[in-house]
């Protein structure tokens, strides 16, 4: 029995140093350091179109010609704005045409086989784009552009404008099948990182 309290004894002083050494070893310097409130949010990517540069617009009337004749040249300008915080790398514009009727003149009766339809976006021609000044010979129909997209030469910083500047012209040899009639052009400008 005095073996047993002898070992007894042994294994409550080894427990004793062992808790008092591990009690010892957590004695040293500590610190620890936190980060609240990380956030992550995404840039805006914006481009809007104005007639004078005041105010921009996602939705705009930007011309109505009229009264246009055979061999004649007009231009339309407007402005295009980068209101994001990324710069736009790339601008593209595509026309989206609609051909109508305004109404049959008898000159116009005389040689339209079709009524119903008008011929103007198969004369009127995009000569040429400009933006802020560079110049991009087109040289296409409005048929035949409806629907196409065409790269415009302009990289827009956050807060930057660029102006442009289409020359449409009726040449001198559109006819009477296109006298009163009209198109409806619809711009789309798309901008990309």
């Amino acid at each position: 029995m005095k073996a047993v309290k002898v070992e007894l004894r042994i294994i409550v002083v080894v427990v004793a140093l062992i808790v008092a050494v591990s009690g010892a070893a957590k004695s040293h310097f500590t610190d620890a350091a936190i980060s609240k409130g990380n956030t992550v949010t995404t840039a805006e990517f914006d481009i809007a179109i104005s007639k004078d540069g005041k105010r921009f617009y996602n939705e705009l009337k930007l011309f109505d010609l009229s009264n246009l004749l055979p061999g004649e040249n007009r231009n339309v300008t407007f402005l295009v704005k980068n209101r994001g915080t990324v710069t736009m790398n790339r601008l593209t514009l595509t026309l989206n045409v609609r051909n109508y009727e305004v109404k049959m003149s008898p000159a116009e009766k005389a040689v339209d086989s079709t009524p119903e339809k008008g011929e103007l976006g198969k004369w009127l021609v995009l000569k040429t784009i400009s933006v802020n000044g560079r110049t991009i010979p087109v040289n296409r129909t409005l048929d035949e552009l409806s629907g196409k997209t065409i790269s415009l030469p302009v990289k827009l910083k956050p807060g930057e404008k660029a102006e442009v500047r289409m020359t449409l012209e009726l040449p001198a040899k559109a006819g009477n099948e296109c006298q009163t009639d009209g198109i409806d052009v619809t711009l789309r400008l798309d901008a990309s990182q």
